[in-house]
């Protein structure tokens, strides 16, 4: 055999290799199905979705219901009860992108998405905003905001407020007491949290309202 084909041999047999390689990514790479495009006719079949976090609520069992919304403007819900919970890498917060693995269902006639395991959860965080730049343009809205708590207070049935507070800004987190005594985690004066909610007017100030035990979060090192 001469060493010109020899050369077509090896260069035959690197397509085919770069060829089954670029097969085996698609193969493995999960196939998005737009939220949009959920119906009653997906319910039994499993489906990846991704989509970000626009509600997060947590019940006394540990159980984490979130709402993720992607760009085709759907919602869906997706519970991850506390076995899968507790085993995941990372927490979930609002306004993280998450992709997820999971049976299509139908609870009390809405659609949900139910992963299995806790590799059918993958968070990729985002990154908060500092407390300068949350204003009253944002209430209404969810934020995700990271400060250091200047003033931390217990006020009516046990509610709590934290004052986040950079430079001069200032940004109150409200957390209801339901809430505050409920696994809510240990935060003193000068710990850096990083806190996600929604963000409302009490007499005319903008604050962050907490749903989640989970949406309150202490930064180490910082």
């Amino acid at each position: 055999m001469n060493d010109h084909v020899m050369i077509r041999l090896s260069l035959v047999c690197s397509l085919v290799g770069l060829a089954a390689v670029y097969g085996a990514g698609l193969s493995v790479r999960p196939r998005l199905t737009p939220i949009a495009a959920l119906d009653n006719d997906f319910v039994g079949t499993r489906v990846v979705i991704s989509g970000q976090v626009v509600d997060l609520r947590t019940t006394d069992d540990g159980h984490l219901f979130l709402k993720l919304q992607d760009n085709s403007g759907g919602v869906v819900s997706v519970p991850i009860f506390n076995r899968i919970r507790s085993a995941l890498e990372d927490p979930v917060e609002l306004l993280d992108f998450v992709q997820v693995r999971g049976e299509v269902k139908l609870y009390r006639e809405d659609l949900e998405v139910v992963p299995s395991e806790p590799a059918d959860v993958r968070v990729v965080h985002t990154a908060p905003v500092s407390v300068s730049e949350v204003s009253a343009d944002n209430v209404g809205s969810p934020v995700k905001v990271q400060g250091v708590v200047v003033e931390r207070d217990i006020v009516g049935s046990g509610h709590l407020l934290l004052t986040l507070g950079e430079g001069t800004a200032r940004l109150t987190v409200f957390v209801p007491g339901w809430i505050a005594g409920n696994g809510f985690p240990p935060v003193d004066v000068g710990d850096m949290v990083r806190a996600s909610g929604w963000l409302q007017l009490y007499n005319g100030v903008p604050e962050l309202r907490i749903t989640s035990p989970g949406c309150v979060q202490t930064v180490e090192g910082a």
